[in-house]
């Protein structure tokens, strides 16, 4: 998850903590035991204090940087939904362990027209309401990213295809009702498919969810469809 204000607060918090508390220690060892002094003054510890929290400052940014930069690795940069890599691992990582979990497939609906009547710079704000919609609504076990463009994918863990597309149809009514930039009515097509994991792979999955998908597109858009009724 992206570090909040508070987390990253609350890091510049317990590393100055760990390294004051350690300088102090060893300057403490040093004056006892090492020069022998028992009369011990409070000023004895400001070099020990300012070299602890100088250590501190120095380990927290080592590690906000170093997570802002696995971050950037696995987040689309506009969206903060993760990306097609990460996606790509994790789906892999599941087919792997033979898990249980259902894909579903999310397509802004004529986003073209958004793009074309407004610019792009609309559209993108567009999408980045639309990830924060599907990022409130979803579990914290999900997986969401963005796929290419205005698709999107949704790995949801431990669910069967029904419970799947309970997720999706919420999802399509949320985003059908939300309030978008200048007022733009926002729609979705999605096409679910749960993973077999005896003739699955992912490949095969993600055919079937986008042919569900594609089912969605050519009856009308605004609608979820599951793998089952485009086999059918």
């Amino acid at each position: 998850m992206p570090i909040t204000k508070l987390n990253s607060n609350l890091v510049y918090a317990s590393s100055i903590f760990f390294w004051l508390i350690f300088t102090c220690a060893v300057g403490y060892l040093q004056i006892v035991y090492t020069f022998n002094i028992q009369d011990l003054k409070f000023y004895y510890f400001l070099a020990p204090g300012t070299v602890g929290i100088i250590f501190g400052v120095l380990t927290a940014r080592i590690i906000l940087l170093s997570h802002k930069l696995k971050q950037m690795a696995i987040r689309d940069p506009l969206t903060q939904s993760f990306n097609h890599g990460y996606y790509n691992q994790t789906l892999n990582d599941w087919c792997d362990k033979k898990a249980t979990f259902s894909l579903i497939l999310i397509d802004v609906d004529h986003f073209k027209n958004v793009n074309d009547e407004h610019g792009h710079m609309v559209g993108d704000q567009v999408l980045m309401r639309l990830c924060e919609l599907v990022t409130e609504t979803k579990r914290l076990s999900d997986v969401f990213a963005r796929h290419g463009g205005e698709e999107f994918v949704l790995l949801v863990p431990r669910t069967d295809l029904v419970a799947a597309s309970e997720i999706a149809i919420r999802l399509c009514e949320i985003i059908d009702k939300a309030s978008m930039p200048y007022d733009i009515h926002l729609s979705c097509s999605l096409g679910v498919a749960q993973y077999r994991p005896f003739s699955d792979t992912p490949v095969t999955l993600f055919e079937r969810a986008d042919k569900a998908l594609y089912a969605s597109k050519s009856n009308g858009r605004n609608r979820v469809t599951l793998e089952e009724i485009v086999s059918t």
